[in-house]
């Protein structure tokens, strides 16, 4: 089995559009792997109101071609 992690850190002040972002960076990553099984998805999220937010997607998979 292997992971691809995915991260994205947000901003100090102001909206940000971290889940669109990651979202698309995993969309295009799953699409240029047409030959993987994804086994399982974990996420965290830190940070608050002193830090920006950091997020971590891990994807689990193997390879099935």
């Amino acid at each position: 089995m292997k992971v691809k992690m995915f991260s994205k850190c947000g901003r100090y002040f102001g909206k940000s559009n971290i889940a669109a972002s990651l979202e698309g960076e995993i969309n295009v990553w799953l699409e240029s792997e047409p030959e993987i099984k994804v086994v399982d998805i974990k996420q965290t999220s830190c940070g608050g109101s002193l830090e920006p937010g950091q997020h971590l997607i891990s994807v689990w998979y193997e390879i099935v071609a």
